[in-house]
């Protein structure tokens, strides 16, 4: 849920001088991180995707993106995510899906959380896309995947789902202690602090952010996440100044393991032409995500009812709770398959996980395709 953000570190600390000061190197559609072939297939998965809006029920403004052919299947991404996190697992699916992706409430390019904000509104604005693309096929992911479950219960349309690993709160077993720290350095405007709560908090955390000292790791982080804000959500942060190119190299060198786990963000990409969201602007969503999962507390039991084939996904890294939670629902859900993928964790879906193995899975379950 939470290790989200921290891996979408990369474009803050990599590419906050390109996007800036347009120091774009040889390839000038690509920041210099980024080789040529990855900007290719980046640019084929930009290139292919329309945009579209539908209005929920409290009359939100829900933005998607609409990819591929074939029976609609639609992706709700995590915590700390948008629409763009999700879009090499579409780009995988296009051949035999017609594929969209919402951008959830308060992300993107979709309306404000709004003072309702819960399971509730998030169904309806699930349930607003459905009717609109006559999708009869969900997949969600972390949160995503919390809500598609709860999601399930009432729309009668959904006839398959799959989840990846929902943070569904089982006699408190989801970490939610770290709310408290994380909304305060909201507030503060210490997004890199924030972010650093959130994936300790949630036990979601790579290595380089779980052992490096805070006092070490929170300014360069929070310097990163201003870099990368949107300045009119920069959460009080100063206008952004030209990063000299020494200093550029210096943060190269010391933070490059934190780019490694860092989330990539997809390029502009057609319609609407939307630029990518920045991390600095999706690092305090996860306030709204922990609100989801204090709802799920205690409604395990409820699940019982739900009779359409459901598919639980999980990786082999992920935290215990996490399997945990896949196994209690694998003993109430009555049509269900569970498989856990080997050697990834739970940001598998991600586009800096393993997107293609995730959809392998996916189109086996939703019968559109055959194990290679």
């Amino acid at each position: 849920m939470a290790a989200d953000v921290a891996r979408r570190s990369q474009l803050a600390l990599d590419n906050a001088s390109w996007l800036h000061q347009g120091d774009r190197g040889p390839n000038p559609t690509c920041p210099p991180a980024r080789s040529d072939a990855q900007c290719e297939r980046l640019a084929i998965v930009a290139t292919t995707y329309l945009t579209g809006r539908v209005t929920s029920a409290d009359g939100t403004s829900i933005g998607y993106r609409q990819l591929g052919h074939g029976p609609g299947l639609v992706l709700v991404h995590g915590g700390g995510q948008s629409a763009q996190n999700l879009m090499d697992l579409a780009s995988a699916l296009s051949g035999d899906f017609t594929v969209y992706v919402p951008d959830r409430r308060g992300r993107g390019t979709s309306g404000p959380p709004g003072d309702h904000y819960g399971l509730t509104v998030e169904c309806q604005d699930l349930d607003a896309l459905l009717c609109h693309s006559g999708s009869e096929f969900v997949f969600g992911l972390s949160s995503g995947a919390l809500l598609c479950l709860d999601a399930a219960l009432s729309l009668t349309q959904i006839r398959r789902l799959a989840l990846y690993e929902p943070p569904l709160s089982i006699d408190h077993s989801t970490p939610v202690d770290w709310l408290a720290r994380f909304d305060r350095e909201v507030a503060e405007g210490k997004i890199g602090s924030a972010m650093i709560t959130a994936t300790r908090g949630t036990q979601t955390a790579p290595a380089l952010i779980r052992l490096t000292p805070r006092f070490l790791l929170a300014p360069l982080l929070n310097m990163a996440a201003r870099r990368g804000s949107t300045p009119a959500k920069g959460h009080g942060s100063a206008a952004l100044r030209p990063m000299s190119r020494r200093r550029r190299v210096v943060l190269r060198v010391v933070l490059w393991p934190v780019r490694r786990f860092a989330a990539s963000r997809a390029p502009r990409g057609s319609g609407d032409d939307e630029p990518a969201v920045p991390l600095g602007d999706l690092v305090a969503t996860m306030h709204f995500d922990a609100q989801l999962v204090l709802q799920s507390e205690g409604r395990l039991p409820e699940y019982e009812a739900l009779t359409i084939p459901v598919l639980l996904l999980g990786g082999s890294d992920s935290a215990p709770y996490l399997r945990g939670t896949l196994a209690a629902l694998e003993a109430v859900l009555p049509s269900v398959q569970r498989i856990q993928l080997a050697g990834i964790g739970h940001l598998a879906p991600d586009n800096t996980g393993a997107p293609k193995r995730v959809a392998v899975e996916l189109g086996l379950f939703f019968g559109h395709r055959k194990r290679p």
